[in-house]
């Protein structure tokens, strides 16, 4: 009997093996890239965009960016709130095919480098920058963007990422900011995001930018060109001293409140909109 139970599973494992060695041997397909630029993948929750993106290489060049596409709260046993069970999905970047999370578990997947900087093959930098605030006020503008260096080292751009809500999301306010002493609320309606993310170089000269917050994922030139329809529609790329002249003409009438900031921000993105629908 052991021997009869044995052998069904020697073969299975066998079966296994043989699949995976097939699928590693598989010819490589990618580069070159096919005209897919980005993904804006649903809110998994209500109120809730934070999709836990995270990216792998398989054996044909492509991608597969793994993300929770449903998130249920479940009540405590003492009804307190919540513990959450999340449903996961993955896509095929370049091919677009959707993989449920048992199916793309069972692809041989790789780790990729992703980072806040990367070096292009020309000797360019693009990063992160994250500035340092002190104590729990904190600047959701103001406290992060992207630059690119030339391979000496000169910062010849500075970009910010916005993400920009269907729907303004209500916010608690940051009560401990000077900024928002004479608000009067608790809360208050954000239309537009600053975007912390991530980058992932891929061998074409191209790159991955990724918001390991929120729920999207667009590929960019080195010239931070992109054709996806998703930038000037959900996603904006907007030059830094464009926030800059914002801010500093908002501080000068005295309108820098969180509420009167994010306004002036989704008021000049919503121009931007008008410009590109011409």
């Amino acid at each position: 009997m052991k021997k009869n139970r044995i052998v069904p599973i020697i073969s299975i494992t066998l079966m296994l093996l043989l699949v995976s060695l097939t699928f590693g041997q598989e010819t490589k397909k990618y580069p070159p890239y096919p005209d897919v630029w980005g993904y804006e993948f649903p809110w998994p929750g209500n109120e809730d965009r934070y999709s836990a993106i995270d990216i792998k290489r398989i054996a044909n060049g492509d991608y597969i960016a793994t993300y929770v596409s449903n998130r249920k709260e479940i009540i405590r046993k003492d009804g307190s709130c919540c513990d959450y069970i999340n449903k996961y999905e993955g896509v095929s970047f370049f091919s677009g095919k959707i993989f449920p999370e048992d199916e793309y578990k069972t692809i041989p997947r790789e780790n990729v480098r992703t980072s806040k900087k990367i070096i292009m093959d020309g000797g360019n930098i693009i990063e992160q920058i994250s500035i340092a605030t002190s104590g729990s006020c904190s600047d959701p503008f103001y406290d992060y963007y992207i630059i690119k260096k030339d391979s000496k080292g000169k910062i010849v751009e500075k970009k910010m990422l916005l993400y920009f809500y269907a729907k303004p999301k209500k916010t608690d306010i940051n009560r401990y900011c000077e900024r928002n002493n004479s608000y009067k609320k608790d809360y208050f309606f954000k239309s537009v995001e600053n975007v912390y993310v991530k980058f992932c170089p891929l061998e074409d000269g191209t790159f991955f930018v990724y918001d390991p917050e929120g729920n999207f994922i667009i590929r960019f030139d080195e010239n931070f060109n992109t054709k996806t329809p998703l930038i000037n529609k959900r996603i904006f790329l907007i030059n830094r001293l464009d926030y800059e002249k914002i801010y500093n003409r908002q501080a000068k009438e005295g309108k820098i409140n969180d509420q009167q900031m994010n306004d002036a921000i989704a008021n000049y993105i919503l121009d931007l909109r008008k410009e590109g629908d011409k």
